[in-house]
């Protein structure tokens, strides 16, 4: 099978899984909200695992939401603003914090661009297991370069991640951890731009820059 096709069929099933699971979730959050308004003389305890149940339901919601446009063919024209705001979602209760560089265009599309920075944000918190800072730089109309700067007290690098990043694993040898990495490969291949991957000169620091052309 040819690599553009298992992309293609791999971006059209992310999409009709995610699809299919988000509205259900979302009933489960509209219902939990409506009970909560109407809750009464109900026990501490009761209270506690609502509150852990909507919990949980708000968060498969933010995921579902994140993937779908990250690893699905809708995401190709998503816009910045958009991207940013799935990534403050998906991280908002993690040790991950953001810093976004200025001039940030939120609604700036420049096509494939904001699901590399969902796929690229998305490799580069499972390298901080303990949290960290992700400073991000994004394309503009004048620089088509994504730039995302990790600081952290320690770095993790899975194995075949970085290999998938450059393209240097075949696909029967892909795993869950790193079909992401390949996606971002792919996805860099499709606006013919470069990717490079470095740590940097801070005890934990990574860099991951891509250039292309818009």
């Amino acid at each position: 099978m040819a690599p553009e096709f298992s992309l293609r069929l791999a971006e059209l099933l992310s999409s009709r899984l995610c699809h299919d699971l988000v509205t259900p979730i979302g009933a489960i959050n509209t219902g939990l909200e409506l009970f909560q308004e109407n809750m009464v003389d109900l026990s501490q305890d009761s209270v506690e695992i609502m509150g852990l149940i909507q919990h949980s339901s708000q968060v498969a919601s933010s995921r579902l939401s994140f993937f779908r446009t990250a690893f699905g063919s809708s995401g190709e024209r998503t816009s910045f603003g958009e991207a940013r705001a799935l990534i403050e979602n998906y991280f908002s209760r993690s040790k991950i914090e953001f810093e976004w560089k200025s001039p940030f265009q939120e609604d700036l599309i420049l096509e494939n661009w904001g699901r590399l920075l969902l796929n690229s944000v998305l490799w580069v918190s499972e390298c901080a297991p303990k949290g960290g800072i992700i400073q991000v730089t994004l394309p503009d109309e004048v620089s088509a370069k994504l730039s995302l700067g990790l600081n952290t007290d320690s770095i993790i690098l899975h194995q075949g991640t970085v290999e998938a990043l450059e393209g240097r694993v075949p696909l029967s040898e892909l795993t869950p951890r790193t079909i992401p990495c390949y996606l971002i490969h792919s996805l860099v291949k499709k606006i013919k731009g470069l990717l490079e991957c470095r740590k940097t000169e801070l005890p934990s620091g990574l860099l991951l820059e891509i250039r292309g052309r818009k």
